[in-house]
C-alpha cells in the first residue's frame, strides 16, 4: 500500500470514528438523560458536553439572563457573518461549539411595558408575512417583579435547515427589546428545555441593583 492510500484510509478511518461519536452524542439515550437536567446544576452535560450555566449581566448591564459561563459577546463582523439577511441583532451570545446561540436587539421603537403581551399579536403577524411560512409551537406570558415578558415559539425554514426560535418581547426603559434563542429543529428535544429555562431567567434590572 503506498504512502498516499494509506493515508486515505487513515482520513476515512478517522471520519468514520467521528461520525460513530456524533450519533452516539446525539443518541436517544444520551438525549433522555441530559433532558432531566436544569440550567441551575452544578454542571449541565449538553450532548455529552459539560457546561456550567452562570448569570450573565447584558444590554449595558441594564439586564440578566442566565447563560453557558464561556458565552461572551461576538463582534459585529461575527454578527454580520450569521445574519447576512435581514436586520441584525445588536447583541449576540455564543461559545461556537454548541448548537445555539441568544440575540438581543434594543430597539427604538417606544413600549411601555402594558403593551408587551398585545405586541405579541403584532409579532406573530410580522413573522408570517416577512419569511417563509411559520409554524407557530407555543406562546407564554409572564409577570415578574413588576415586569412583563412575552415568549412566542416558532419553526421556519431557513436557506439550509429548518429552524426553532425562542422569541422573547419586553420592555427596557420604555423601548422594545427583543430576543431570540434559535437551533436547529432536529436538536429540539434537547435544547428547547434548556433554551426555556435561560429564556425565562431573564430580568431587568432593578435601580437598586444598578447602585449596588
Amino acid at each position: 500500500m503506498g504512502s498516499e492510500e494509506f493515508r486515505d484510509e487513515f482520513i476515512q478511518k478517522a471520519r468514520r470514528e467521528r461520525e460513530k461519536l456524533e450519533e452516539v452524542r446525539h443518541s436517544e439515550e444520551v438525549v433522555e438523560e441530559e433532558i432531566r437536567q436544569s440550567i441551575y446544576d452544578e454542571v449541565v452535560t449538553i450532548f455529552g458536553i459539560p457546561v456550567i450555566f452562570r448569570d450573565h449581566s447584558i444590554i449595558e448591564d441594564k439586564a440578566v439572563i442566565r447563560m453557558p459561563e464561556d458565552f461572551t459577546s461576538r463582534t459585529e463582523e461575527e454578527i454580520a457573518s450569521v445574519y447576512f439577511l435581514g436586520s441584525r441583532p445588536k447583541y449576540v451570545f455564543s461559545n461556537g461549539y454548541l448548537n445555539f446561540m441568544v440575540a438581543f436587539n434594543w430597539t427604538n421603537n417606544v413600549m411601555p411595558d402594558s403593551s408587551i403581551f398585545d405586541f405579541t399579536k403584532f409579532a406573530k403577524q410580522s413573522i408570517d408575512r416577512i419569511g417563509p411560512k411559520a409554524h407557530f409551537m407555543n406562546e407564554e406570558k409572564l409577570t415578574r417583579e413588576g415586569s412583563s415578558l412575552s415568549i412566542l415559539q416558532f419553526v421556519a425554514q431557513t436557506i439550509d435547515s429548518v429552524n426553532y426560535n425562542v422569541m422573547f418581547f419586553a420592555s427596557l426603559e420604555g423601548r422594545l427589546l427583543i430576543g431570540s434563542a434559535t437551533f436547529d429543529q432536529k436538536y429540539a428535544k434537547r435544547l428547547l428545555p434548556l433554551v426555556l429555562e435561560m429564556v425565562k431567567s431573564f430580568r431587568i434590572r432593578q435601580e437598586k441593583e444598578e447602585e449596588s
